[in-house]
């Protein structure tokens, strides 16, 4: 590729994401559907739900219900129960540096097939996603408003089109979807060059850097855990070019922390809000009746009357910014929006501020999931693990590591993503993770409250267990079929080798240890049996999405396993019992877990440290975080029973 700083940003994105194995002209297509659909997809993207394989014409199709991609009819009946938002994205990508418009036109004929009645006209790669959008239209009782459409074809060079004939062909190609009564409510085309690609790229990891106006504001006392604090106004003119992308589109990555997506134009705050803006008596009062927004930035450098901001979430105000933005045309000059402004990179204190700053509002279910305290606990297991040699980081919050250097996607743990390993092998359904996270934390709801993810009252070592298992059945798939059924691969491998691994069954942090270290020794073993019951099952497409398929399979991988254990030499090898539970020299942050006499145990993971209390120091409460130092003479270090 001659575009030298495209040609970094595909080499860094190819490691992050350990695709080495991955031809340039792939490479590319996966890189420009994630730059435009990660952003405003965050925790539901995924390079599977979009790509469309060998299909010609067209390198990516999303279909998004209220923000969420879908490629599964149930959940298109899930998310279709109520008033819900539909959008369709269509994109190609060349790595050609001159635009082609042959290749352009095959590109949007494909798009124009997808919204025609006649399957048969449809590529095979695309059926699955053309019923889903004819489901889509069949629930047209229930939208907000007719869907949007987006085309976007992306290639590497720059694009200054100035041939009047051509940009007149491709202007009537575009006005065919336009044309089409009851199609949609607005369409997009869009002609991505190397250039635009490029910023989509930095939009996706907020590295985007703003400089706005601040005139009027005032610095808050010092606050533990934040660097500085603000409390202000700022034009509203000014606040829509602080959220918009470089092409004019509101960006929604923007949004990730703040726990309630864009409820409509008809909710009844929002139409009260956009009433206060087309009101030319009461713009200048927005400042005054509407509750403003917060912002969190990891750097805030001001400079008089100027702040320079970057890697910053708007974690309260969706609905403000949202109408304003869709009303941006009508705002005045006189139009002040409030803003609270903190600079931290204390993931705690943000998450707090996000359970405050929303605590006013209904919320969905999964708007909290990783706010709560157990996800702390979580992350310290992971950090403890680390140590041990498993290379896993739990990310509570988005983009947590993307400062981070030398860490691969591989070895990021997402809450949805632990959440899939949950399901799948605890709760023994790998049939439903394909479903949009925050729809199984619902499902899986107990009735008189809570929920059964993320139970304070379960084993973290559970958790990391099961991620563990499914992280090495991805590594190992090697087909398509394999990678298609990972989770149900992995379901299979822990009932072979680590049953007890299931909800609600308690493991001590020794018995762990040595359940862990069985994992490793056997899973190779494991694997190929496996395998071997998915072979003989032979699946049908899209089976994977079937209760009794799940269970068909586990009754051929049983027979298996009771025709294994009747020869001889066909015994799995025997796992080495795990003994060590050594940390390396540093400096650590634990969990209080008892006071005996002048001697502090501290939990850190699965192991607990006993070390001496030092004169002077204040004894915290049981449960309290609290620093600690490895190796100290009078340290000792050993596993929970």
């Amino acid at each position: 590729m001659e575009n030298i700083i495209l040609s970094g940003m595909l080499a860094e994105f190819r490691d992050k994401y350990s695709l080495q194995g991955e031809k340039n002209d792939s490479l590319f297509e996966k890189f420009s559907n994630y730059c435009i659909l990660k952003n405003d997809h965050y925790d539901s993207f995924d390079f599977d739900k979009v790509s469309t394989g060998q299909c010609v014409g067209v390198d990516g199709v999303a279909v998004s219900i209220n923000g969420i991609l879908v490629d599964d009819i149930d959940e298109v009946a899930r998310l279709t129960q109520s008033q819900f938002d539909a959008k369709f994205i269509f994109i190609q990508a060349k790595t050609s540096t001159s635009f082609d418009i042959g290749d352009y036109l095959k590109f949007i004929n494909t798009a124009k097939a997808f919204f025609g009645d006649d399957e048969s006209a449809v590529p095979d790669e695309l059926i699955t996603r053309h019923r889903i959008k004819n489901r889509i239209y069949s629930q047209a009782a229930k939208m907000r408003s007719l869907p949007d459409i987006g085309t976007h074809y992306v290639y590497a060079g720059d694009y200054q089109l100035h041939n009047s004939q051509l940009e007149a062909q491709i202007k009537k190609e575009d006005t065919w979807f336009t044309s089409q009564k009851y199609l949609c409510s607005s369409f997009r085309s869009k002609i991505v060059d190397g250039k635009s690609i490029s910023r989509a790229y930095r939009e996706t990891k907020n590295e985007i850097v703003q400089r706005i106006p601040f005139q009027r504001h005032l610095a808050l006392p010092p606050i533990n855990g934040a660097q500085s604090a603000y409390l202000g106004v700022m034009a509203c003119n000014d606040f829509i070019r602080m959220i918009e992308k470089e092409n004019g589109e509101l960006n929604k990555g923007l949004f990730i922390d703040n726990v309630r997506d864009f409820l409509g134009e008809k909710a009844p705050v929002n139409e009260e809000i956009a009433g206060t803006i087309s009101d030319e008596q009461e713009r200048d009062k927005f400042a005054i009746l509407n509750n403003g927004i917060t912002v969190v930035a990891k750097r805030v450098v001001p400079s008089g009357d100027f702040f320079e901001i970057s890697q910053f979430q708007v974690v309260n105000g969706c609905q403000t910014s949202n109408v304003l933005y869709k009303n941006r045309l009508n705002l005045s000059d006189n139009m002040y929006l409030t803003v609270k402004l903190i600079e931290t990179s204390d993931i705690d204190l943000s998450g707090r501020i996000i359970a405050t700053t929303n605590s006013q509002s209904q919320v969905t279910k999964e708007a909290f999931a990783t706010i709560k305290p157990y996800h702390r606990t979580l992350e310290d297991y992971f950090n403890a693990m680390r140590l041990k040699g498993y290379s896993y980081y739990y990310e509570r919050r988005p983009h947590q590591f993307d400062d981070a250097s030398g860490v691969t996607q591989q070895e990021i743990v997402s809450a949805p993503l632990l959440i899939k390993s949950f399901v799948s092998l605890a709760l023994e359904e790998p049939h439903k993770v394909h479903y949009y996270y925050g729809s199984l934390l619902r499902e899986y709801t107990r009735d008189g409250g809570g929920s059964q993810l993320f139970d304070d009252n379960e084993s973290p070592g559970l958790y990391f267990a099961v991620h563990h298992i499914v992280a090495l059945t991805k590594r190992r798939a090697a087909t398509t079929i394999e990678r298609d059924w990972t989770y149900h691969l992995a379901l299979l491998i822990k009932r072979e080798i680590a049953p007890n691994l299931r909800q609600g069954n308690r493991i001590s942090d020794k018995n762990f240890m040595q359940l862990l270290n069985s994992i490793d020794q056997k899973f190779d073993y494991a694997y190929n049996k496996a395998v071997t019951a998915l072979k003989q099952l032979n699946p049908g497409k899209d089976e994977n999405r079937t209760p009794s398929v799940t269970t068909a399979l586990a009754k051929i991988h049983q027979n298996i396993s009771n025709k294994a254990s009747a020869r001889k030499g066909a015994t799995p090898p025997r796992a080495t019992p795990h003994t060590s539970a050594a940390l390396p020299n540093g400096n650590y942050v634990g969990l209080l877990h008892a006071i005996n006499e002048n001697m502090l145990i501290i939990k850190y993971g699965p192991f607990l440290i006993t070390t001496p209390l030092h004169p002077g120091v204040a004894i915290q409460a049981l449960g309290s975080r609290v620093p600690f130092v490895i190796p100290d003479n009078n340290t000792s270090i050993s596993f929970a029973n």
